[in-house]
């Protein structure tokens, strides 16, 4: 029996016929449509007479899609352009600039020093206040003249008569102050820029400490606030030194000892002199010159330093904040993982013994960046000093084993005083999840710096007993409290221990006057 069986050809060439068939069915049937005559005839019209074939209403809308994405709408008032040739080159439209804008000056002129009117001005008013002062200016003058002028504070004409006074002469040479405002361009300069020239020495790049001494006496001499200090002149003396190395441990980034003109720029010694003007108390200077700040570092210095040789060994150190540091972090602290210790030299140029190394000791101008290190851990020279203490092997990265060293004796010291301790690995969870570094397994300064007030909180834990606990114990309401009150975690240390110092020696001065009358009265 045979099967009939068609080729693949055969089916190929079947159904293009039964196709085309369909197709010539349905054209019919849609050429017989009354909508369909009329457009035909319409178009037939517009070729006739030359006008352009518009698409139909009906099939723009209920036709079939296009895959070309439509014009944009045209936009009220703007007329038809006209069809170009096609072998014309489109030249896209240009608005005009407007007149007004073009009209406008410039008015902000970054990193530049005041505009030539202005400049102009500064110059004329210097000039004619040299000419009513033939014999010189003295130091009330050049007060005048950075105020009124320069928009300097008044500080500044210390350091001033100091670099430009010949020896023994109470006035500056108007020649020589001219000479040396042409030089340093002192009129067209930025404010910043006056006062970093004005501090610095002459061919020096940037201002060392002793380049502050003149504007601290200038300071001590004259403000209001530090009258009192005039009958203890060896309390000047340290008060400048303390505000000295506060300024420098803010200002100097670098830490060598030296303010170039970046970090004077990026820093706030300019403005904070302006606060001194402005302020009659010395203490409303929260940066830098504030007294009862350098009377609460003086004095925790002092009680350290039991032999009193103005040196602070290992053992004084770890009696800090009622022994509230571990071993181990003071260890650090004396091998200088954080700063170098200050060196002094003898005379014939030797090192002083004891002024360095691990067994060294510990000077005054190191224990103020302690102390500021210590009690505000959200500062930038606080994060450094505490992430190059604790990160032991130097690679910028503080992992599980460095954080574990320092934490396993607050866990021993948390056991022998009864305390609740916490584990380690509740520990680590806790600090990722508050200061969430990049890589769980790490931390490092970017990330600290990121979230600083909870980094401080991770030093805390390591090393520092006493905060670990008040951390533990803190009341949510006061921390919100401390959050909005501006102030910084060292004023508010700065302000309790000063009442808290100032009502002991209050009280041990009416002991002295209860035993002088006692004896008073035996006698």
């Amino acid at each position: 029996m045979k099967v009939a069986t068609t080729s693949p050809a055969g089916v190929m060439q079947a159904q293009p016929s039964a196709s085309k068939l369909k197709l010539d069915s349905l054209f019919l049937q849609w050429f017989s449509m009354p909508e369909t005559q009329r457009l035909v005839l319409e178009l037939l019209d517009d070729v006739k007479h030359g006008r352009r074939a518009a698409l139909a209403p009906s099939l723009r809308k209920g036709g079939a899609p296009s895959n070309q994405p439509p014009l944009s709408p045209r936009k009220a008032g703007v007329p038809h352009s006209p069809v170009s040739p096609s072998c014309k080159p489109v030249i896209p439209l240009k608005l005009p600039p407007s007149p007004q804008l073009l009209s406008i000056p410039q008015f902000y002129f970054p990193q530049l020093g005041p505009q030539p009117d202005t400049q102009r001005a500064m110059e004329e008013r210097l000039l004619g206040m040299l000419s009513t002062q033939p014999e010189g200016l003295a130091v009330d003058d050049l007060k005048r003249m950075l105020q009124q002028i320069l928009n300097l504070p008044s500080s500044l004409a210390y350091p001033l008569f100091h670099k430009l006074a010949a020896k023994g002469e109470e006035r500056v040479a108007s020649g020589a102050l001219l000479h040396w405002a042409s030089m340093h361009n002192l009129c067209g300069a930025p404010e910043q820029r006056r006062a970093f020239d004005i501090l610095r020495q002459e061919h020096a790049s940037a201002v060392v400490p002793e380049d502050l001494r003149p504007l601290l006496a200038g300071i001590l001499l004259s403000h209001a606030g530090l009258e009192f200090l005039q009958e203890a002149p060896e309390f000047q003396e340290r008060y400048a030194e303390t505000v000295i190395h506060r300024i420098f441990y803010h200002n100097n980034r670098l830490g060598d000892g030296r303010i170039s003109w970046r970090e004077f720029r990026r820093g706030d010694l300019l403005s904070s002199l302006k606060e001194v003007d402005e302020q009659e108390d010395i203490n409303k200077v929260l940066r830098h010159f504030s007294y009862e700040h350098f009377y609460v570092v003086y004095c925790k210095f002092w009680d350290l330093d039991t032999d009193h040789d103005f040196r602070i060994s290992r053992d004084d150190l770890l009696r800090y904040g009622n022994h509230s540091l571990t071993y181990r972090i003071v260890d650090r602290i004396f091998s200088q993982a954080g700063r170098p210790f200050h060196r002094h030299t003898t005379s014939n140029g030797g090192e002083a013994p004891g002024g360095g190394g691990s067994g060294g000791t510990m000077t005054y101008e190191d224990f103020v960046y302690f102390i500021l290190s210590e009690e505000d851990k959200a500062t930038d020279a606080s994060l450094d000093y505490w992430f190059r203490c604790c990160d032991l092997d130097g690679d910028g990265r503080l992992t599980p084993d460095e954080l574990l060293y320092f934490y396993e004796e607050q866990l021993h010291r948390m056991e022998c005083l009864s305390q609740e301790s916490v584990s380690f690995d509740d520990i680590m969870a806790q600090m990722q999840d508050m200061v969430g570094p990049q890589d769980p397994s790490y931390f490092t300064l970017h990330d600290l710096k990121r979230s600083r007030p909870l980094a401080g909180t991770l030093f805390n834990v390591l090393f520092n007993l006493s905060k670990f606990m008040a951390y533990e114990t803190r009341d949510p309401f006061v921390t919100r409290q401390e959050r909005e009150d501006g102030l910084t975690e060292w004023d508010r240390f700065a302000r309790t221990e000063y009442l808290r110092l100032a009502m002991e020696e209050d009280a041990d001065n009416d002991n002295a006057s209860d035993g002088a009358w006692s004896r008073l009265d035996a006698l």
